[in-house]
């Protein structure tokens, strides 16, 4: 593996036989944050498949830094101290996304995804083919290697319903590929959300199974998803859903009920429109996001005894 500095570019250039990457110095990480928040990484690189995300995390055991990983960006909060180390954002712009077929019968289709892959691209794609199962995907931020980490889900939908199995790159830079047991998915959890940011291992795809249905028919339902969301949730700079659903109940219902859309804490709010989601409205940082969560959790508390749970990720400094 060879290293070098390429002139006055603000860039290492790492190569290793045909892989080469370009890791920034002092990079931006807010471009890369659906909040748009968030201080600089010391390096950052952007993969788009096994051999790349391979390369990134010997040359970062090499230089003994540790590894965050991104995805689409969505679900998660960068501190504004920045972030330590390398940070690999698994996207590739621009890039040709296909499903490929592993195993098919008349009833079931087995395919692997790209990690890279947007969700909602996912779900489109999968209900055009008329296999079933990912039609809640549509209109969601993110790409497939968050949604499995977080195990995403909507409208009664979740990423382990159809899980087979991930394959990813582990800390050594092998490839290896583990079961959905191994993942340990639950609601908006599993192993690798649960073991923290960072992690040290990469997803690189997924193997899902889906049944045939009608194209037609699941066209209409994906659709519908889509225009529910558009109606319902804002489509600012924000992170998805902030908080868990508390048993028996929806976290947007209880903070509406309180009166707290359009509460503000600096340039975060609670949207107006969708009382889960902050957004951030006017040059907000990450610490107003963290004092306007943690003022709806007080408030909550109090009034109805209810601990709300955050869904999304804190990562980098944050102290």
């Amino acid at each position: 593996m060879a290293a070098k500095r390429a002139g006055t570019v603000p860039a290492i250039e790492v190569s290793d036989g045909p892989v080469t990457l370009a890791i920034q110095r002092d990079a931006r990480t807010d471009l890369y944050s659906t909040f748009r928040v968030g201080g600089p990484a010391d390096f950052l690189v952007r993969v788009g498949d096994a051999d790349e995300a391979a390369l990134a995390l010997r040359w970062a055991a090499e230089q003994g830094l540790p590894v965050t990983v991104f995805g689409g960006g969505s679900n998660m909060l960068v501190a504004d101290r920045g972030i330590r180390g390398l940070v690999v954002v698994v996207r590739r712009p621009g890039r040709d996304l296909e499903l490929e077929v592993l195993e098919e019968s008349a009833e079931r289709v087995r395919v692997r995804v790209p990690a890279a892959a947007p969700l909602t691209w996912l779900g489109r794609e999968a209900s055009s083919r008329g296999l079933a199962g990912l039609t809640w995907a549509v209109g969601l931020p993110g790409n497939v290697g968050g949604a499995t980490v977080n195990n995403a889900g909507a409208h009664g939908g979740e990423m382990k319903d159809n899980l087979v199995s991930l394959r990813v790159i582990d800390a050594s830079g092998e490839l290896a590929e583990r079961d959905r047991d191994w993942l340990a998915p639950e609601y908006r959890r599993t192993r690798m959300k649960a073991a923290g940011n960072p992690r040290g291992e990469i997803v690189v795809d997924v193997t899902l199974e889906l049944t045939r249905a009608d194209a037609e028919e699941l066209a209409r339902e994906a659709g519908e998803h889509a225009e529910y969301r558009h109606a319902t949730q804002p489509t600012g700079k924000c992170a998805g859903s902030i908080f868990k659903n508390p048993p028996g109940t929806y976290s947007g219902r209880v903070i509406e009920q309180l009166g707290l859309k359009g509460t503000r804490v600096g340039g975060a709010e609670v949207s107006p429109k969708h009382a889960n989601f902050i957004v951030n409205e006017s040059d907000a940082t990450a610490a107003d996001i963290v004092a306007l969560i943690e003022l709806v959790q007080e408030r909550v508390r109090q009034e109805t005894g209810i601990e709300l749970e955050t869904e999304i990720e804190r990562v980098g400094e944050w102290t």
